[in-house]
């Protein structure tokens, strides 16, 4: 980055622990004296294993290193975005969401990353703190244990690292006003992964027979709405049980947020 003519600072914290992010951003703070983005690319791949098989150290490791330490390192940079009105926040999520053979911790961990975001959105949008996620195709020393094939040779060559650090870039810029989304980056290709839930059938649940029956109508269901938060979710289905009485925001909330 030096190289280049940018400005960095070095810090070898252990952001697997609480203490360790805030150390890190505690670095950045004494180094710039203020914090305008995290970027939190971080994480461990625990070697493929079926589930009766998960180890407590891997399944511990990998979610410090990811949820944990995302948590951590944004609750300290946190009051200080607040206090400028200004932050951007990029997690790397991964395309472990959809499922991987073998893959149960890291896309635990990883899926995290999609409440967390979502929360966090909603919460910073009137601090002007944008947080988005990320899930990367890249080669990187994590990708290069693919096993030797066609395809790894083929994804090597066309995902270089550079197109997605460009990207995270742009997240953490002040030009970005995208908030609460995910993007697949990789190769130049970007996408938006989306959550979707189907209007559903209705009139479906009084009894086991009931459900079975109603399943086959569920899965061909391709009506699908995009919420972009619970409130929002929450009026949808109430509309669809034809509930006239309105819905406040946060209405679904037990207690108010203080």
């Amino acid at each position: 980055m030096k190289a280049a003519g940018g400005e960095a600072i070095a810090c070898t914290a252990n952001i697997a622990t609480e203490a360790g992010s805030n150390q890190a951003v505690e670095a950045s703070l004494r180094a710039f004296g203020r914090i305008d983005g995290i970027a939190h690319n971080a994480s461990t791949s625990p070697d493929l294993t079926t589930a009766d098989k998960l180890s407590s150290h891997n399944l511990d490791l990998v979610m410090r290193v990811n949820p944990f330490a995302g948590l951590w390192m944004t609750r300290a940079a946190w009051p200080h975005m607040v206090k400028q009105q200004y932050g951007r926040i990029v997690y790397m999520t991964s395309g472990g969401i959809y499922g991987a053979l073998g893959n149960t911790d890291y896309a635990a961990a990883k899926s995290a990353y999609i409440g967390m975001m979502r929360c966090l959105a909603l919460e910073g949008v009137n601090h002007g703190i944008m947080v988005n996620a990320i899930s990367p195709s890249a080669r990187t020393r994590m990708t290069e244990r693919f096993h030797p094939s066609a395809y790894a040779e083929w994804f090597f060559k066309t995902m270089p690292p550079e197109k997605v650090s460009a990207g995270v870039a742009y997240m953490l810029s002040d030009e970005c006003k995208i908030n609460g989304e995910i993007f697949s980056m990789g190769g130049g290709r970007i996408a938006r992964i989306a959550i979707a839930e189907s209007e559903g059938v209705m009139g479906s649940g009084s009894s086991i027979e009931d459900v079975r029956d109603a399943m086959p109508r569920v899965m061909a269901d391709t009506n699908f709405f995009y919420p972009k938060d619970l409130g929002e979710r929450s009026r949808k289905v109430a509309d669809l049980f034809g509930f006239q009485g309105g819905l406040k925001a946060n209405a679904y909330a037990v207690k108010p947020i203080k």
